[in-house]
C-alpha cells in the first residue's frame, strides 16, 4: 500500500506530469509575466533581504555557531526550505477539495495528488533556492559537501509529502483543517531556529528543539551549505521523521475509497 503511494508518480507518469503542468499554469493564468514572476519575485526578495540585513540593520551571527558571519545567508539558508514546506502544507487542505468534481465522477489514481501538490511547491520555491545557491557560489561557500544536498532535499521532500497526504485526506472529513493549519504553521515558524540561531536559546531548553522535525531538516541544509559537515544525530533525526511521516501515506491510502462518498 505504501509502495503504491510512494511510487504513484512513476506508475502514472503522464497523469502526474499533466496535473503539475495544470497546477502551474493555473497559478499564472491571466498573468502577462506568467512563469517569469516565479523568478522575479524570489530574486527581488533575496535582494531586499541582503540590503536590509547587510547594509541597514547590519545583523551579524557567530561563524563558529552558524558557519557564516552573514545573517542574511543564515536566514535564507533556512527560510527558503521552510517556504517550500509551509506552502505545500497550506495548500494540502484544498488538494482533494479542488478536484472533488473529478474524484466523484472519474475513477483515477487519486494518490498522485499529494505528490503533485508537494512537487509544485518544491519546484517553484526551488527557483529561489537555485538563485540563492548561485549567490553562495559567488560568496565562496561552494564545497564538496554540497554533494549531500540532493539527499537533504529528498528527505525533506518525502517528509513533506507524508504530511501533505495526511492533511489532504483529513481535510475531506474535517473541513476546519485549513484554519487550524494556518495557526500551526505560524507558530511552527517561530518555534524553529530559522530567524534566530539555536545558540540564543538557553541550554536548558535547547534539547526540546530535537522533537521539532523541521529543526533537523533546516539544520541539515545549513550544515551542508555553510558549515561543511553533517552531524550524524541530525541526519538520523531527519531520516526518522521522514519514515514517521509515511503514516500520512498509509492514512491516505486507507481512507481514499471514502473520498468520493464524502465529497
Amino acid at each position: 500500500m505504501l509502495k503504491q503511494w510512494l511510487l504513484s508518480p512513476l506508475y502514472h507518469k503522464t497523469l502526474f506530469i499533466g496535473f503539475i503542468r495544470q497546477d502551474i499554469q493555473g497559478r499564472f493564468a491571466g498573468s502577462i509575466g506568467g512563469l517569469f514572476w516565479s523568478i522575479l519575485t524570489p530574486l527581488a526578495n533575496i535582494f531586499i533581504y541582503i540590503f536590509v540585513f547587510s547594509f541597514i540593520m547590519k545583523v551579524r551571527v557567530a561563524i563558529t555557531d552558524t558557519g557564516t558571519d552573514s545573517f542574511v545567508i543564515y536566514l535564507l539558508s533556512g527560510l527558503l526550505p521552510w517556504l517550500a514546506f509551509s506552502e505545500a502544507l497550506s495548500r494540502a487542505n484544498s488538494l482533494l477539495l479542488d478536484k472533488s468534481g473529478l474524484i466523484t465522477k472519474v475513477s483515477f489514481p487519486v494518490e498522485v495528488l499529494p505528490a503533485v501538490g508537494t512537487s509544485v511547491s518544491f519546484l517553484l520555491n526551488g527557483i529561489a533556492y537555485g538563485l540563492f545557491l548561485a549567490y553562495l557560489v559567488l560568496q565562496g561557500y561552494a564545497s564538496i559537501f554540497w554533494c549531500y544536498l540532493p539527499l537533504v532535499v529528498l528527505l525533506h521532500f518525502f517528509f513533506t509529502l507524508g504530511l501533505v497526504a495526511f492533511l489532504s485526506a483529513l481535510s475531506v472529513f474535517i473541513r476546519d483543517t485549513q484554519q487550524v493549519m494556518g495557526l500551526v504553521l505560524h507558530s511552527w515558524l517561530y518555534l524553529t531556529p530559522i530567524i534566530y540561531p539555536l545558540g540564543l536559546i538557553p541550554i536548558t531548553y535547547q534539547k526540546y528543539f530535537y522533537i521539532n522535525p523541521l529543526y533537523a531538516f533546516i539544520e541539515l541544509y545549513r550544515e551542508v551549505l555553510l558549515a561543511q559537515h553533517i552531524t550524524p544525530e541530525i541526519l538520523f533525526l531527519a531520516c526518522f521523521f521522514t519514515l514517521l511521516s509515511c503514516f500520512g501515506g498509509w492514512f491516505f491510502m486507507r481512507t481514499r475509497h471514502a473520498f468520493s462518498d464524502v465529497l
